[in-house]
This record gives C-alpha cells, structure tokens and sequence, in this order.
C-alpha cells in the first residue's frame, strides 16, 4: 500500500481501487491530477496481482481478500479526517459495489470506471466460462483470458508501456475467475442492498472487456439521491488512459469537488485541472 500526499492544502482523500490484470504503477496520470487539485492518494496492489506475490499471480484464495485490503485502506484513510472517496475501476468497482452491499463504508463518494458486473457477451469469454467450469481447479493451474493491449486503451503510449511492463498479468487461476464470476452474479443479484452514497458512473462505449449493457442498468437499478453518468463516446475500456483522459479527469475532479463543498470544505475552482 501506498500514500501519496497533495502538494496544495488537503480537501479530501481518494482510494483506489484496480482493475484485473494491472497494478498500482499504471495510475500515475490520474494520481498526479487528484493530488495536484487536493487529493490525497491511498492504493494498493490487489491480491495476487503487482508486487503482492511472486508465488501467486493470477490468483485469489477468496474474494473476502479483496474486501480486507479495501477495508485496511480505508481505515489509513480515516487517519486523514478528511471527506473520503473511493475510485473503483473494472475488478475495483466490482469489489467496491460488492463491499458496499455488505457494509456502510462511510465514504462521501464513489466514482465507477467500468465497473466488472459482466465481461462482454462474446465467443472468447463463452470459451472461458466453460473452461473455468470444466478446467483444473487447482490453485496453480491457470489460463490466459485473452485480452490484448487493443481492448484496454487506444492510447498508443499507454499501450507501449503496457506491453513493456513487467508486471501486467495475462493469466489467472481457474479458482480466481471463478470467484469472479460468482461474485458478479452475487453483486447484480443483492443491487438493492448497496448502501446509498453520491455516485459517479462512467464507461466507454467502445468497450470490450465489459458489458455495457449491464453497466448501463445501474442507472435505473440503483436507488442514490445523486448520480453522475457519463458514456464516453468511442473511448475504450479504460476510459482514464485514453487520449481524453485529461476531460475525464476533469468530471471525475467536479463529483470530488462538489461533494467537498456539500459537506463543508472550500473549494475555490470546482473544475479546475491543473
């Protein structure tokens, strides 16, 4: 787990919950622009995935593991006493939605960035449901799940660095996706149990890790007194990397901002990118 501290005077404080297959190091982008408009930083590798484990990438023994690091970082977070905010992308949000159907996390916001409830209705991931039913599974048996650098980003320079990166995963456990899976269902099943906070929800329509259909349900399914929603326009699955990312961070920056100033903080610029 790591902190990173504003430069300016601290209106809040943003956990960060990743997606499947990545790590802590590919948010720099967005880390750097929320601490530069007054945001500390709290994130963490997942479980099983970045510098978690040498032994067990691509694997998770349960999903309750997911919910212990997201809890234990919050619980930093509160250290802060400042308005807390969670930011869950694909497999983060997943746990995050899924967290939140269990307990109230106390938390100002929650901002969704493609949220897993489903993986894209597609022969490939037909294949894999399958496979993870009838496959090995042992903890140290896995399989590809066969995403290339294409389904996550358009951005050529993130793409590059992505396909150089020693820490992205392309393998998971039969066991892992599995979890997964169940807890997808569990999630969209129990929808109405996740307590209400103001959420952000977004997506790219060019998506193709995620079934935006499904994403999309949330907004008619979710009962929150205030809710953002933006379907990006042509941008891929990680709609933070993608050559728009600046006009993403500036929403995600006013649903931080405007909360802030809901419950009492300050803010001199309410769209203010820096």
């Amino acid at each position: 787990m790591w902190k990173w501290e504003t430069v300016s005077e601290a209106k809040g404080v943003v956990v960060i919950v990743h997606n499947i297959l990545e790590h802590t190091g590919r948010y720099a982008y967005v880390i750097t622009h929320l601490r530069r408009n007054g945001y500390h930083v709290i994130m963490g590798d997942l479980p099983g995935q970045g510098q978690t484990s040498r032994m067990n990438k691509g694997q998770v023994e349960s999903f309750e593991l997911y919910h212990e690091s997201v809890l234990e970082w919050l619980k930093i977070a509160e250290g802060y006493h400042l308005p807390i905010f969670m930011i869950g992308v694909g497999l983060g949000g997943l746990i995050s939605m899924n967290l939140l159907e269990k307990v109230d996390l106390g938390i100002e916001g929650l901002v969704l960035i493609a949220p897993l409830l489903a993986f894209q209705n597609n022969a490939h991931t037909r294949k894999n449901i399958l496979s993870s039913h009838i496959g090995d599974v042992s903890k140290s048996a896995k399989f590809d799940l066969g995403f290339e650098v294409e389904d996550l980003t358009s951005n050529k320079e993130v793409q590059e660095d992505t396909l150089n990166d020693a820490l992205m995963l392309k393998k998971v456990s039969y066991h892992w996706y599995q979890e997964v899976l169940k807890h997808m269902k569990e999630t969209t099943d129990n929808i109405q149990n996740m307590k209400s906070v103001p959420l952000c929800l977004m997506y790219g329509t060019e998506d193709r890790v995620t079934d935006v259909d499904v994403t999309q349900q949330l907004v008619s399914v979710i009962d929150h007194d205030e809710l953002y929603f933006k379907a990006w326009h042509g941008l891929a699955h990680e709609v933070h990397n993608e050559p728009q990312r600046e006009a993403v961070m500036r929403y995600i920056l006013s649903f931080l901002n405007n909360h802030v100033f809901t419950v009492g903080f300050l803010v001199e610029d309410e769209n203010s990118l820096t």
